[in-house]
């Protein structure tokens, strides 16, 4: 089993927050170079470039709404590349607050290395004030059961997608994290049973 090493954790991150602006430059230029193929931003004429200025004058400002098409394809199937390079995998749904209904959130295994990345970082900054040593930490997590869109992709909750992401176990181990209930026990329909059955295992 491979164990974080929290103080490069702490590192890394303290040194990109020092250099913000080249950060952001680059994290831009890659997003653009894996996403370049897809068929949004080729049809904005990006064609290949992944300079800011290229993309502030190729690239408008949207909402969700305007996206809402590209998305709906996806979700029904016609395409797994429209918005991104890599297929996305996932539909993450929004709480619903906004309009009453949830949103379709694309979420692909990209999105996917970015949100454990998170849970590395947050982890080495809580362990560096509250060792964990050899111990362990508990968690209870909670998610809802996925649903399958029109395209066959799975949609839930976005904790509920990263949760029952294969690498999710993976990455919850290196970090003393390991998730210890069923998955059953984690996408019950209600939270009191979900607590019920923990305390019954």
């Amino acid at each position: 089993m491979t164990i974080l090493d929290v103080e490069k954790v702490v590192r890394d991150f303290e040194a990109m927050t020092k250099d913000a602006e080249n950060v952001q430059r680059e994290t831009l230029k890659l997003i653009l170079e894996e996403n370049g193929c897809a068929e949004y931003l080729q049809n904005l004429g990006l064609n290949g470039r992944t300079d800011p200025e290229s993309f502030k004058a190729c690239v408008p400002l949207v909402t969700h709404k305007d996206l809402e098409p590209y998305i709906q394809r996806v979700a029904n199937g016609v395409s797994p590349t429209i918005l991104t390079g890599k297929p996305i995998t996932t539909i993450s749904l929004s709480s619903g607050t906004t309009q009453g209904k949830p949103k379709f959130v694309p979420f692909n295994d990209e999105l996917m290395k970015t949100t454990l990345q998170i849970y590395r970082t947050s982890f080495a900054f809580r362990n560096r004030e509250f060792p964990i040593e050899n111990g362990k930490a508990l968690q209870f997590i909670y998610s809802s059961k996925q649903t399958k869109t029109k395209g066959g992709l799975f949609a839930g909750t976005a904790t509920t997608n990263v949760f029952r992401n294969s690498q999710f176990k993976n990455a919850m181990t290196a970090i003393q994290s390991q998730i210890c209930s069923p998955d059953e026990h984690c996408s019950c329909v209600s939270n009191f049973r979900t607590s019920l059955g923990r305390a019954l295992c």
